[in-house]
């Protein structure tokens, strides 16, 4: 049995991308998933530690202020070392690099980190590709280097202008730590090959698993949340960043609540409270929060529709989620969503304007009876494809090949 040790600045806080929800699926195929996490543990210390030495933390967060001032914002910490000095690391045959780049390691660290041991990275955002957005938003100035950023706002916002250096350091340290890069969907694929590292980088695609469990019928996930049977419930993640295109949503909510106020309808929110205000006093609001774990599956349940019409997503595991419990994803081109939901054919898609999206909300809402009769045929599509023991299977594989490829490259050299 080997180990591979998964590092990420969170343990449970994106847990259903960092493999913590998959841990245990790795066992029969040979690899013992372990997890390194930089802020506060949350999970068991049997499969997770967290590093507690490194630079002080009020310093880390100081380096992060000076490093949005200066532009450099993977350059000044040093906590590598805090990760090296844990058990985990020692035992560890392989790395698995998640979340490395959010403001606590530098890219000397991920060099340090990558010494002397096989590393699979998961590019979960095309942050990598570029000098220092996450998402270029149409911008095609990775292709060539960032050599001038036409946006500092973008987030990570920074005061001055070092995008095309930063690049430059990433795509060095990443050329010397030689890892095997997964990407989630052909949308990630197509970018990295349009980026600078088209002429040397390993990758693969390989889409997330999602859990499987045990899926509600539609009327009896609306019976517990107290819906009507009758209501066409709709769903979706209420924060407020343009990158989730909620625009589109409270456009489209608006304009049905004006047209159609007394219809039989239920709107379930995730995350933020008190979006659905001055909307139709008829409509149903079921406010939910943050929604832990696999709670959230009788709210998928009683969807029709989930609505995710996102300007920037490299994977969208809501949408897929929401599927896999029947719900029909309604997405924006321009992202991956399309693809991975199966566009058209078990989604509807539709162009990133307010219009439009509205005019294809409102006539999802009304064709209900449509969409709701392939129901099934979504829920089997998504079981499928999103199989999390056949990702285990495939990860595992590459696991081993990265291992043997590793020890290779080494004898060789």
């Amino acid at each position: 049995m080997r180990s591979v040790l998964n590092i990420s600045k969170h343990d449970t806080i994106g847990r259903r991308f960092n493999n913590l929800d998959a841990k245990d699926g790795f066992l029969s195929y040979g690899w013992n998933a372990k997890f390194a996490c930089w802020s506060k543990r949350n999970a068991s210390p049997d499969y997770v530690q967290q590093a507690v030495g490194g630079t002080n933390r009020l310093v880390t967060k100081a380096l992060a202020r000076i490093g949005r001032y200066s532009g450099n914002i993977n350059g000044y910490y040093r906590n590598a070392d805090a990760i090296r000095e844990l058990p985990f690391y020692e035992q560890a045959d392989l790395l698995h690099f998640h979340i490395v780049h959010e403001e606590y390691l530098s890219v000397k660290d991920w060099l340090r980190l990558a010494n002397k041991k096989p590393v699979v990275w998961t590019w979960h955002d095309p942050y990598m590709l570029s000098g220092h957005c996450i998402y270029s938003m149409g911008c095609n100035g990775f292709e060539t280097g960032c050599q001038v950023c036409p946006h500092l706002d973008y987030h990570f916002r920074v005061h001055r202008d070092r995008s095309a250096r930063n690049l430059e350091e990433k795509r060095v340290v990443v050329q010397q730590i030689d890892p095997c890069v997964i990407v989630a969907s052909e949308y990630m694929l197509d970018l990295v090959q349009r980026s600078v590292y088209r002429d040397f980088l390993r990758v693969r695609v390989l889409p997330f698993g999602v859990k499987s469990t045990v899926v509600l019928s539609q009327f009896e996930a609306k019976a517990r949340l107290g819906i009507p049977e009758r209501n066409v419930v709709v769903g979706f993640r209420a924060v407020y960043s343009d990158y989730k295109g909620i625009g589109l949503v409270r456009a489209a909510l608006a304009r049905l609540s004006s047209h159609y106020p007394d219809i039989p309808f239920t709107i379930i929110t995730f995350q933020e409270r008190g979006f659905c205000q001055g909307l139709s006093p008829n409509y149903q609001v079921i406010d939910a929060g943050w929604i832990d774990d696999d709670a959230i599956n009788i709210y998928y349940g009683a969807m029709d529709f989930f609505l995710m019409p996102s300007r920037a997503e490299a994977f969208g595991l809501m949408a897929i989620e929401a599927m896999a419990a029947g719900a029909c994803p309604i997405v924006t081109y321009g992202t991956a969503l399309p693809e991975l939901v199966d566009a058209p054919l078990h989604s509807i898609c539709t162009e990133h304007e307010p219009e439009r999206f509205a005019q294809e909300f409102e006539t999802a809402v009304f064709e209900r009876r449509h969409h709701d009769a392939r129901r099934a045929a979504r829920q089997a599509y998504a079981a499928e494809r999103y199989n999390l023991d056949n990702f285990c299977k495939c990860l595992s594989a590459l696991y081993d090949e990265e291992y043997e490829h590793h020890h290779l490259v080494r004898r060789a050299a």
